[in-house]
């Protein structure tokens, strides 16, 4: 399939797993898939399943890992946390999205990641969690919803020079590292310890992570919050174009 005479790229989209006493559900927020569609790529679901991932890394052309639930403590060696709220992922998502990271990472694809994503990409490459940042972080700010429905947005500051400062534009990121956009944010856990070969590239207010990329030149973004959940704004619609365009080299 063409847009303007380019080929659209087709791009694996990640999914929950959800078990059930009689069967096991992949599960996708339609809004990954929108996201995908608007900046001209075609979501491609993926289901969980560890076979498959060599035939997906040699037929798609750029994969985004989205949201979820808790990554288990003992992926990044850690105990779980008296008082820090876990609610889990099911091993075996989190067993196939590590290993098919890893196997994205080695072919060099592009890779776009979101909330449950990014610290995945973390894990994935040697780094650790703070598995809950009331509860770790000092003077933390609110990240996520205390209520079903309740909206949470908070600014981000972007740092000069890093490849998102690029995406973004330069006159979104100034040399202290302020940027001029609020952000949708829906996370108890974050970035503690960085994984090879990742940089900083944002922090929130109370130097919480919030987007990290790769050092080399593969096209590696990791951001906390959810730009498919706010593609009106400039920094999501540039975001998600970047990625695409990436993939479509």
């Amino acid at each position: 399939m063409t847009m303007g005479g380019l080929m659209k790229p087709l791009i694996g989209v990640t999914m929950n797993l959800e078990k059930e006493p009689a069967r096991r559900l992949n599960a996708l927020d339609l809004d990954y898939g929108i996201a995908v569609v608007k900046a001209g790529g075609i979501p491609v679901p993926l289901l969980s399943m560890e076979q498959a991932i060599p035939d997906l890394i040699k037929r798609l052309d750029g994969f985004l890992f989205t949201g979820g639930d808790d990554i288990p403590p003992r992926y990044y060696k850690q105990k779980p946390l008296a008082g820090a709220g876990l609610r889990l992922s099911d091993d075996g998502r989190v067993r196939f999205e590590l290993k098919l990271f890893r196997e994205v990472v080695a072919s060099k694809k592009p890779i776009l990641a979101i909330c449950y994503g990014a610290q995945l990409a973390n894990v994935a490459l040697g780094g650790s969690l703070y598995q809950d940042i009331a509860l770790e972080v000092p003077k933390a700010i609110k990240h996520g919803a205390s209520k079903a429905g309740e909206k949470v947005l908070h600014p981000v500051s972007v740092f000069e020079g890093t490849k998102m400062c690029h995406i973004l534009g330069q006159g979104e990121c100034r040399p202290t590292g302020d940027c001029s956009f609020k952000v949708r944010s829906a996370h108890h856990q974050s970035v503690k310890t960085p994984g090879r070969g990742l940089r900083l590239s944002a922090v929130s207010q109370d130097g919480v992570v919030e987007a990290m990329e790769s050092r080399g030149k593969q096209f590696l973004i990791a951001v906390q919050w959810h730009p498919e959940k706010t593609l009106s704004d400039h920094a999501s619609k540039k975001l998600f174009s970047s990625f695409i365009a990436a993939a479509r080299k």
